[in-house]
């Protein structure tokens, strides 16, 4: 390939269900290096399986996309100067190559039925090879099957030779093109094999590089073989590491490998999804884990990925014989098989930190509108009150979909221990005491700042002789019902003195304990 070439790379999904996490990867490793050397992206629909491939598939697939900001510059909804950009309007474009390749007896017709084919290879000792019965018709015989209606697919006569390719990643890779036999490159209905029809689209398309996952390195001789005998210059070939989950084992559909979506579901800003999905398979020189977008967009190298499998950490290691469908999972269920020390959590945490606080806000108010206990008045972007809250908890958040519960403290008066072991916080030891007295000091002054309510904790400390855990512990009961949560200080001064004393009467008035 000429170095000079503008760079082009494309990501080619068969919508034949949800984006994952490692077709993701893929279409992000192909993104970043074409803005990293100022080329273009392309995505491509593979629908040539007909079976499988459905619109909604389609659907699914762009919307992703869209979340994750990969935006293509050419392909679906835009259009481009090589279009169409869907195999399954391309067929004739490939037909004229086919006819090339039958006319150079570099490819056959094959008349063989499924079943006689299975019934051969179970004969057979040939590991699944053709045995070619059909790449030696005569004319007369091919003629006769036409005439005949014979349903045919198209076979490519693979020459017997080495072939070395040149990967990116993986390094020289050898292959031995007799254990491909002579494979299909249209099938009875007239519809290309995916290796066919790629190597056609990739060099009408010149595309330049072909990053993809190692799983795709056995496709590779197919590719290369019809990307000679069609006289095709080769694209650049990069393939990226596998990805495992938490149990080392390939991604699947029982180990993680949901919908790209569900991650926008739980709460995930899609910079930080990107910024953790560039990480799986590569690292910057510099060893920086927290890289945004336009940073990310500038410094990616593909020839810096690493060989090694990539690991996945967002879910939690399932118990041994544990079998889980996550797919099948609704979101809050899902949720429950997060691991909470992921680097995708600190990511997030480090993300919704820093963010700019109205872009957030934004992005969270969808997550509220289930909750009935935030006034509708707050689930507005808007709200100077949401942005308030936002603003003070945003520190305690690895995810959006955790907001809601922070949120609607704010708003709800009526308070409960959320267990039994919260109640004891304020029934053992001095914890009657401390509350009693955290009560007697708030109703005395008029604190508004959250420095205010510190040094009246601090007060408390002084007149009951409590610190740490029996000081600070039976205060959080007693004004939440809860162990854990908000910053003490901050919680209170957002909600202000009137609406705390009502809070503390009203958990009080549970254990008897009357202000």
């Amino acid at each position: 390939m000429n170095d000079k070439m503008k760079v082009r790379t494309r990501f080619a999904p068969s919508p034949s269900g949800f984006l994952h996490v490692g077709g993701a990867r893929t279409a992000l490793f192909n993104y970043l290096y074409a803005k990293a050397k100022g080329g273009d992206f392309i995505l491509r629909i593979e629908d040539t399986d007909k079976e499988r491939s459905t619109d909604s598939s389609i659907h699914t697939i762009l919307e992703s996309m869209k979340w994750l900001g990969m935006d293509w510059d050419e392909g679906p909804e835009k259009g481009g100067e090589y279009a169409p950009y869907k195999q399954s309007e391309r067929i004739e474009i490939y037909q004229k190559y086919t006819e090339k390749l039958l006319a150079e007896d570099k490819a056959y017709r094959c008349f063989c039925t499924p079943e006689e084919l299975e019934d051969r290879k179970q004969k057979s000792d040939s590991i699944g090879i053709y045995d070619g019965k059909c790449s030696h018709l005569s004319g007369e015989e091919i003629e006769t099957k036409l005439t005949n209606k014979i349903p045919f697919s198209i076979r490519f006569r693979t020459p017997a030779k080495k072939l070395v390719v040149d990967d990116l990643i993986q390094g020289k890779v050898k292959f031995e093109t007799k254990l491909l036999g002579d494979f299909v490159i249209v099938k009875s209905d007239n519809f290309p094999t995916y290796n066919y029809a790629v190597v056609v689209d990739d060099y009408l398309m010149k595309i330049t590089h072909v990053i993809r996952g190692v799983g795709h390195l056995p496709n590779t001789p197919r590719q290369v073989v019809i990307h000679e005998a069609l006289g095709f210059e080769l694209p650049v070939y990069a393939h990226v590491s596998e990805i495992v989950g938490t149990d080392g084992k390939k991604l699947s559909k029982r180990a993680g490998a949901t919908s790209i979506l569900a991650f926008r579901d739980l709460g995930y800003l899609p910079e930080c999804f990107m910024n953790y999905m560039s990480l799986l398979g590569w690292m910057p020189e510099d060893e920086q884990e927290y890289i945004p977008q336009d940073k990310l967009k500038q410094i990616f190298d593909v020839k810096k990925c690493s060989k090694s499998p990539a690991t996945f950490d967002v879910f939690k290691k399932l118990k041994e014989g544990e079998q889980v469908d996550f797919n099948s999972l609704d979101i809050n269920s899902l949720a429950e098989f997060l691991n909470p020390k992921s680097k995708l959590n600190w990511l997030s945490n480090k993300y919704i930190r820093d963010v700019d606080l109205d872009y957030l806000v934004k992005t969270l108010v969808p997550f509220l509108k289930n909750d009935q206990t935030i006034p509708d008045r707050v689930k507005d972007a808007s709200s100077e009150e949401l942005k308030s809250i936002v603003d003070s908890i945003r520190v305690y958040l690895d995810r959006l979909s955790q907001a809601p519960d922070y949120i609607s403290e704010f708003f709800n008066n009526e308070i409960y221990f959320e267990n039994a072991e919260t109640k004891e916080l304020i029934l053992n030891g001095n914890g009657r005491l401390v509350s009693s007295k955290f009560f007697e000091i708030i109703k005395s002054e008029t604190p508004s700042s959250p420095d205010d309510y510190k040094s009246m904790i601090s007060k408390t400390s002084e007149e009951t002789g409590e610190k740490g855990k029996n000081l600070f512990m039976p205060i959080r009961a007693i004004t939440t019902g809860k162990s854990h949560g908000l910053e003490l200080p901050v919680l209170f001064c957002l909600l202000g003195k009137d609406k705390l004393l009502q809070r503390m009467k009203f958990i009080g008035k549970q254990i008897e304990l009357e202000f």
